[in-house]
């Protein structure tokens, strides 16, 4: 008994069709077709009736009449449009078959056709019938199989009614019961026969001049069990267990359905199979009324089944052996004597003059069927053999996923789901999946839906989610290392993974997407690992550098200080390198990349150090001694050793001592750096710097700053400097400070203020000279100290220098020696400089009367000469020219100084002598400025507070009788 072990369902709608032609009422009839939309039936009395699509009948006579003759086999060649026919006699044992072959086309015009005989010869002296033949599509060779198990081919004419060849290709030992012509190249020059007999199925190439047999398989199957197919190049033979599918080469896939066939034939990618039906296995043949019922069950109600008897029904079985399952199975009353595959439906000839019509159900109706009995899998794979569109497909999916997750199969459900990508709006399945205990399922989801391109930013993030929470790792690792495009939002991904804790995959993306800020923050605030941030931050352009420093310096000096201080001070210096390039409009940096220059400015950096000041002492160590250090180099390039720059003032533009506006920016640095370090040195930092030195070698923070104070003159900045170490009580650096500037006297009062004689000795020795008015600053101090160690020799030294450079009157002297009740000088101490300006005063005074006696008796002598000049005649006794020397004649002039000119001579020099006039105008002169200066009271009282004697002031206005121009006012 048959067992069907694929499940049936009924995607054919069966329907019996009445009011036919005649012919087909006709008993024992042959059927053929080959889908060239006609049908041939040949009836016992060799009549052929052609039915085309309307069922309209052309009618031939065929056969040849005789008695016992009919026509056993019609094989429609379609490509020719050729109809192959053989004729037997089927009562007598030694009859020699006919083939004929007949014009279809003319055969539907007109009747009367003569076909074309194919003349061969038979096989074997002992005729045998002939149970198989087949042709190629050209009918440039035609096969016969006999039941002798002879295999003849002809080759040759065949159309023009003359065999060029005919061989026998095998002889076996069984009958032949079916033959088939394959082409077996595009170009339809390879040709292969596969022949099957009750014992075994061949292959012969029948190209070559010997066909030796291919044997495929030692076994065969009964006639009209087989078939070809000429698209796929396959033999398909059915035997009571399988088919199976063969090509040239061999065996292929077999389909297991186990049932005794009688009949095989194929439409589209169904098999249509006649199977003898046992009484007890026989489903009821279904009619239209049934449709529906069959259509809700999928299967014939066995409850309905009737019983026929082995001989007198067969049943009919359509296969779909893609989808694996019965299309439709039901019982063919008198059995199949024929079936047709002809305008896109199935036409079956039962023995009793029925012709069943097979229609395929549309897909919509068959998935509608596989839907109420939820067979999903099914359905999907239907809907895509049958070319349904990829949404509606997975429409299936979403329906199938549905239902399994209704039943509780999570993963099933899933698997299904998946298949809804790029379909289904992915928060649908989302939402199922959301419970913690199914995030398992919800991550293959999401990575699928990554993998497909179509997840977005929130995807992303709830897939990094699912992995953190599950705290799978190694699918973490594997979806961020193997992305090859990266569909997913790296900011988002970063931003999970981090805040998960999954620092190496977020360390990953942000290097691999250049994500520095974020790769910092990673390394630096949440790993630790400043060192590798510095590395990384190395390999930085210097403006990313700069910008990033500004962000974490401060953490990372926290860490490794010394490292990040080096870090700094090579971008500081590079930051001052590239503006100077810059400003200079150097070629090597175009105007375009100075606008990219990196910013940070030792002013800007400075902060970062807030709670390390031995580090920020460091740091401006390095940076001042590498710009140094470079600009000595660029000045030694240049061959000429540039002059200290004057010390700065608080007055005026920066630019009269930085060289420039190009150098404001650099200096304002190198001014803060300098005022900076100095103020930690006056508060005691240390740089870590000198720690490797030994400790002789070390230097105190003072000592360090007076350093400093000396050597920086370019960079000062004096008031601020200046500032910082008087609040300090640093007086070696007040001391530097007025060194720089040159100001000695303050200079001299910072020795006065500390009583520090040693210095005040060298400043004396080595400014007094250019600057005596230190002495008097230094007597006053002496005057009111006179008991200091060494304060009396320092007290006759100013005296001699005062006194040997008159540097103040001798009652000034006394003045300050004695005038303050803070004095403390005594006689003795002051005795040799008195004795000495008792002498000195006594020796003017002597000469003062003696200049004043020769005054008085020189004026006395002018006032004599001047009243005999008026009361007195005047003798001219010269007898030359004053101006030319010549003797004098007539007319000739003489003047009262006794110069006398010949009256040519005088030219138009008026009444004056010109030897005498130049004299003469300087009296004049002066006289004119004593008058003038008679009336420059201010001038006169500025002189006398300036003058140190008062005294010789007044005396030398009175000499100048600056009364004597004097007006009397009437009041």
């Amino acid at each position: 008994m048959a067992s069907f072990q694929l499940r049936q369902f009924h995607f054919f709608k069966r329907e019996a069709l009445e009011d036919l032609p005649a012919a087909f009422a006709q008993p024992e009839l042959l059927l053929a077709s080959d889908g060239g939309d006609l049908m041939f039936l040949a009836d016992a009395a060799g009549h052929v009736h052609i039915v085309t699509r309307p069922f309209l009948v052309h009618s031939f006579a065929a056969g040849s009449g005789a008695p016992g003759t009919r026509i056993t086999q019609m094989v429609h060649i379609r490509q020719a449009r050729m109809l192959l026919t053989v004729e037997e006699n089927v009562t007598a044992a030694t009859s020699r078959p006919a083939i004929r072959l007949w014009p279809v086309d003319r055969l539907l015009r007109q009747a009367d056709v003569a076909p074309v005989a194919v003349k061969y010869q038979q096989p074997s002296t002992t005729p045998y019938p002939l149970t198989a033949v087949a042709a190629t599509p050209s009918v440039s060779q035609i096969a016969l199989g006999f039941a002798g198990g002879h295999i003849v081919l002809i080759r040759g004419g065949i159309l023009k009614g003359r065999a060029i060849k005919q061989r026998t290709l095998h002889v076996a030992p069984e009958p032949v019961t079916n033959l088939h012509f394959v082409t077996t190249d595009s170009a339809g020059t390879g040709v292969t026969l596969f022949a099957t007999t009750t014992a075994q199925t061949m292959a012969f190439d029948t190209a070559g001049a010997k066909a030796d047999p291919v044997i495929l398989e030692e076994r065969g199957c009964g006639i009209g069990c087989s078939l070809a197919s000429a698209d796929e190049r396959e033999l398909v033979v059915a035997r009571d267990e399988a088919i199976y599918f063969y090509t040239a080469d061999g065996r292929g896939p077999c389909f297991a359905f186990d049932a005794p066939k009688v009949l095989l034939r194929r439409f589209k990618h169904y098999l249509l199979l006649a199977t003898a039906a046992p009484s007890a296995m026989a489903p009821a043949a279904a009619t239209d009324d049934d449709d529906d019922a069959i259509a809700a069950a999928g299967v014939p109600d066995p409850a309905e089944s009737r019983v026929y008897s082995y001989n007198d029904a067969t049943t009919f079985t359509i296969l779909d052996t893609k989808n694996k399952l019965v299309a439709y199975t039901g019982v063919v009353a008198g059995g199949v004597r024929g079936v047709a595959t002809e305008w896109g439906s199935v036409f079956v000839l039962g023995g009793r003059g029925t012709l069943d019509l097979f229609s395929e159900k549309d897909l919509l109706d068959k998935l509608d069927i596989l839907y109420r009995q939820n067979l999903y899998p099914l359905a999907v794979k239907m809907a895509q053999n049958g070319n349904y569109d990829t949404a509606s497909v997975a429409g299936i999916y979403r329906r199938y996923g549905d239902w399994l997750y209704a039943k509780d199969e999570f993963d099933s459900a899933m698997a299904q789901y998946m298949q809804t990508i790029g379909f289904v709006e992915p928060s649908y399945v989302i939402r199922k999946y959301l419970d913690a205990q199914r995030l398992g399922n919800l991550t293959g989801y999401l990575q699928e839906l990554h993998a497909a391109g179509m997840a977005t930013s929130d995807h992303t993030t709830l897939l990094l989610n699912c992995y953190t929470k599950l705290r799978d790792e190694e699918r973490l690792d594997r979806f961020i290392h193997t992305q090859e495009d990266y569909q997913f939002d790296v900011d988002t991904a970063i931003h999970v993974c981090r805040q998960a804790g999954f620092y190496d995959q977020a360390l990953y993306l942000a290097d691999k997407f250049a994500k520095t800020d974020v790769y910092l923050k990673l390394k630096i605030e949440d790993q630790g690992d400043v060192a590798a941030a510095l590395e990384y931050m190395c390999r930085l352009d210097d403006a990313d550098v700069s910008a990033y420093l500004a962000r974490f310096g401060r953490t990372c000096l926290g860490t490794l200080p010394r490292e990040t201080t080096k870090l700094l001070v090579d971008v500081c210096i590079k930051g001052m390198d590239a503006r100077a390039h810059a400003a200079r409009g150097s070629s090597s940096l175009s105007s375009a990349a100075a606008g990219t220059v990196p910013l940070m400015s030792m002013r800007r950096i400075q902060h970062l150090f807030a709670d390390q000041p031995e580090w920020l002492a460091a740091f401006l160590e390095c940076v001042i001694e590498r710009r140094q250090q470079q600009q000595q180099q660029q000045q030694q390039g240049h061959g000429q050793q540039k002059p200290d720059n004057p010390v700065p003032s608080n007055e005026g533009s920066a630019d009269e001592y930085s060289g420039g506006a190009a150098a404001s920016d650099e200096d304002a640095d190198l001014r803060s750096a300098w005022t900076t370090l100095l103020e930690l040195y006056l508060c005691g930092v240390e740089s870590p710097l000198q720690e490797p030195l030994p400790a002789e070698r070390r230097r105190t923070p003072k000592e360090r700053a007076l350093e400093l104070l000396r050597g920086s003159r370019a960079n000062i900045d004096w008031d601020r400097a200046y500032i910082l170490c008087a609040t300090s009580g640093f007086t070696e650096g007040v001391a530097a400070l007025h060194e720089q500037r040159g100001d000695t006297a303050a200079l001299l009062g910072l020795y006065i203020e500390h009583d520090d004689l040693p210095s005040m000795r060298r400043l004396l020795a080595a400014q007094g000279g250019a600057q005596p008015e230190l002495y008097i600053k230094a007597l006053h101090y002496f005057a009111r100290n006179p008991q200091l160690a060494g304060g009396e020799e320092l007290l006759a030294e100013c005296l001699e220098t005062i006194e040997k450079r008159g540097l103040m009157s001798p009652l000034r002297v006394l003045q300050a020696l004695g005038g303050s009740d803070q004095s403390g000088v005594t006689l003795g101490m002051v005795r040799g400089y008195i004795m000495r300006q008792i002498g000195a005063a006594s020796n003017r005074i002597e000469y003062n009367r003696a200049a004043v006696a020769a005054s008085a008796a020189e004026r006395k002598a002018l006032g004599a000469k001047l009243e005999a000049l008026r009361t007195k005649p005047v003798v001219f006794q010269s007898t030359k020219c004053t101006s030319c020397m010549a003797p004098l004649d007539l007319p000739s002039v003489h003047f009262l100084c006794k110069h006398s000119y010949h009256q040519r001579c005088l030219g138009d020099v008026g009444d004056s002598c010109p030897r005498c006039q130049a004299e003469n105008q300087r009296l004049e002169d002066q006289r004119q400025e004593q008058e003038a200066g008679a009336k420059q009271h201010d001038a006169f009282f500025e002189r006398l507070r300036a003058a140190d004697d008062g005294f010789d002031v007044v005396a030398g206005w009175f000499s100048k009788s600056p009364f004597a121009f004097a007006r009397l006012v009437d009041q």
